[in-house]
């Protein structure tokens, strides 16, 4: 059986958490990045019941890994 990430998030989204949340590896394709987000977010939309905290966290980490967002990095 397929184990999931089981949560607890940290206060930064580390690239390490956001493959975890994703269910793929940190070296992942960009395609499969996004492949898992869509999966994720079918079934965790708020307009669907889903928690809008958990999507949240699901669109960061898809940012994360796609190079939208760098870890440990600040606006200032």
């Amino acid at each position: 059986m397929r184990q999931f990430y089981k949560g607890g998030f940290l206060p930064e989204m580390t690239r390490r958490e956001a493959a975890l949340i994703l269910g793929i590896r940190e070296s992942a394709a960009e395609a499969k990045v996004k492949e898992a987000h869509r999966r994720i977010m079918i079934a965790n939309h708020p307009d669907a019941g889903g928690s809008s905290y958990i999507a949240t966290k699901v669109n960061e980490a898809k940012d994360m890994l796609v190079g939208k967002k760098r870890s440990g990095s600040s606006m200032f």
